[in-house]
């Protein structure tokens, strides 16, 4: 599979990830700084309230020395605790003086008029003398950066304003925090990112492992090799898939077996037609030419070879008649019109058929019955059939003053029916093929057999799911069973 859909995987882990982090980012990015600002401006007020009661405490002093003024806020002492609050605060304090109209600096800086201050700071420091804090960015252009400045009144013992706080914080520092944040995310994504991709490329290889082995199973498939398994154990749907790959190798080496079976019966059958039909077309022909060709002229020689004709194409007849029927009943197309039908009765018609070529072969055929019912379902003519073909080779194989025993035996819900006779026998490894086309004895009985008469036999006891069971012993008796089931019979 040249590794796709591991690229697959690791493309689809790391585009996810990069969209997800520039989602998180954006989103982190936005309430970070938007959190960072308001939490840096709640520090800058904090900070401004605590400057603004230092102020107030030290302006309002009871000290004479220090009273209350803008002559006091213009002071050399002033400036020094100016500065000391400057360096405490770690940011640039500024004393905003009403009545002067001048804005004290810390840090040893020149004090700056209101006339100096842009729009935007005039309209804070408007707003820090009407009593409220407030914050703006106006004071950017006077600092020479970016920066943040937070504004708080200095209230009189009246509670007037006469004086406010300006405290000033670089922007930097907050855009620093957010890039220090951003920093953080940015290498976090990164191990992500990695970790993903470490991750995708085990599972990928925990996939394509089995798919692989699939793989290569079905290519063996696909070259005739129904051996071959994926041997995959996993309870999961590549373990399901796996196992039925494997089920439908195993039914595909059945298949290919029973496909060998067939063609090498098929190959068998037409072998075997062949060699059948071969001795009654030669006889034939041969008879045919002689009598052509002038060589037997004698009328009774002529007679003769007119009766071997006619037997032989008799015999031919018969033959082409049985592999018509067993091919028909070889046919699952075949239908089979079944009946309700009493055994017994099925029995004895074919019993009362064959006991007129028993009487001119001297066989005595004795017939016992002692069930008078038995429902089966069936077809009748088929049935009577089955019963002749056995009736007729167990007359065949008898010697004259023998005889040919027919009996119906039932238990429970079985019944039994038993056609046995006393002559050769058949020997022990021959019984397996009784039932195969074209299989017949060399016994000289035998002679005019088509050899399948017991493979018909077979295919109709089939089709109706009777059994039949063959016990013979060599010059003792050979016994025929077939065996029904009440009413149990597909219909």
């Amino acid at each position: 599979m040249n590794n796709k859909i591991t690229k697959r995987l690791v493309l689809f882990f790391t585009s996810t990830l990069i969209i997800f982090a520039l989602i998180v980012g954006s989103s982190f990015l936005m309430l970070f700084s938007r959190q960072s600002a308001d939490i840096y401006k709640t520090e800058l007020e904090r900070r401004a309230t605590t400057i603004t009661e230092a102020l107030s405490n030290y302006l309002l002093s009871e000290d004479t020395t220090r009273g209350m003024g803008h002559n006091q806020l213009q002071s050399v002492g002033f400036g020094t605790y100016l500065r000391l609050i400057d360096d405490v605060a770690m940011n640039d304090v500024w004393i905003v003086d009403k009545n002067a109209q001048t804005i004290s600096v810390g840090k040893g800086k020149n004090q700056i008029s209101y006339s100096a201050l842009p729009e935007g700071a005039v309209a804070l420091v408007a707003e820090v003398f009407a009593g409220e804090m407030s914050t703006s960015e106006s004071f950017s252009s006077l600092l020479g950066s970016p920066s943040i400045t937070v504004g708080a009144p200095i209230f009189s013992a009246d509670g007037q304003v006469f004086a406010a706080v300006l405290l000033h914080a670089k922007a930097e520092n907050l855009t620093s925090s957010a890039e220090e944040g951003i920093r953080i995310l940015f290498i976090s994504l990164m191990a992500a990112l990695l970790l993903s991709l470490v991750i995708a490329v085990l599972l990928s290889k925990r996939f394509t492992k089995p798919l692989k082995r699939m793989e290569v199973t079905t290519r063996q498939l696909t070259n005739g090799d129904f051996l071959a398994q994926t041997n995959i154990v996993q309870d999961d749907e590549i373990g399901s898939l796996a196992q039925h790959i494997d089920i439908l190798a195993q039914k595909l080496y059945a298949a290919s077996k029973e496909s060998e079976q067939l063609e090498q019966m098929r190959k068998d059958y037409i072998s075997n037609i062949s060699h059948e039909l071969r001795t009654p077309v030669t006889v034939l022909r041969g008879s045919l030419e002689a009598l052509c060709d002038g060589i037997v002229s004698e009328p009774e020689k002529v007679e003769v070879y007119h009766k071997e004709m006619l037997s032989e194409s008799i015999h031919l007849e018969r033959m082409v008649n049985d592999l018509l029927e067993l091919s028909r009943l070889q046919n699952p197309d075949y239908i089979i019109e079944k009946s309700e039908l009493n055994l017994p009765e099925v029995v004895e018609d074919a019993v009362r058929s064959i006991r007129h070529i028993a009487e001119n072969n001297r066989i005595n055929l004795v017939y016992e019955n002692p069930v008078t019912a038995f429902p089966v379902v069936g077809d009748y003519g088929r049935l009577r059939q089955m019963f002749l073909i056995a009736l007729d080779n167990a007359v065949k194989f008898s010697d004259q003053g023998q005889e040919v025993e027919v009996s119906i035996a039932s238990e429970n819900e079985r019944c039994h029916v038993i056609i046995a006779n006393h002559g050769m026998g058949i020997a022990r490894e021959d019984i397996p093929h009784i039932f195969d086309r074209f299989y017949k004895s060399d016994d000289e009985k035998n002679r005019n057999g088509t050899g399948l008469g017991l493979a018909i036999a077979k295919h109709i006891a089939d089709r109706h799911g009777i059994s039949i069971d063959v016990v013979s012993e060599q010059g003792e008796i050979t016994k025929f069973t077939f065996t029904f089931i009440l009413r149990q019979l597909e219909k």
